[in-house]
């Protein structure tokens, strides 16, 4: 529960009856086959990188691939060359603000550009969803190497 020393300032005892708790709602942790299989139901996570060696999140769509790799088309203005080999985060979530239920998946790996034509092909025509930009870049790759999942108010 979310306390504060300080009055709220929407009632005049300061009450907090507009602050709900999360008390009560549990959590779970998935395996990486559930993980993995929450993943496949949503097309926008968050790829955690760095630029100029700053930490950086960056929304983008995505598609998992047969062997559990998140697949996200590069805009054209990404240096992808500097993104390949590097050990990079994707994260994705859905939520329900008024039940406090949801989940969160965390995928950290190597990073590695799709350079394969046939590949790259079939990612152009089934591949993520395109958002607001053209892959002219190509694709990015990320091995799931650690693989972790948990879901709230279960």
């Amino acid at each position: 529960m979310v306390r504060s020393d300080t009055p709220n300032a929407d009632t005049p005892n300061g009450d907090h009856s507009n602050v709900r708790s999360a008390e009560g709602h549990g959590t779970e942790e998935c395996t990486r086959e559930q993980s993995l299989d929450l993943l496949s139901q949503t097309v926008i996570g968050r790829l955690i990188h760095t630029d100029d060696a700053m930490p950086a999140v960056t929304p983008s769509c995505f598609t998992l691939d047969g062997l559990g790799e998140v697949v996200i088309p590069l805009p054209a203005s990404w240096r992808a060359e500097l993104m390949d080999g590097e050990v990079v985060g994707f994260q994705a979530d859905r939520f329900d603000e008024q039940t406090l239920q949801g989940w969160t998946v965390l995928i950290v790996g190597r990073s590695r550009l799709v350079t394969d034509p046939v590949t790259i092909a079939d990612l152009d025509h089934r591949g993520p969803l395109q958002w607001g930009h053209r892959p002219t870049r190509g694709y990015l790759s990320i091995q799931s190497e650690l693989v972790t999942g948990r879901r709230f108010g279960s």
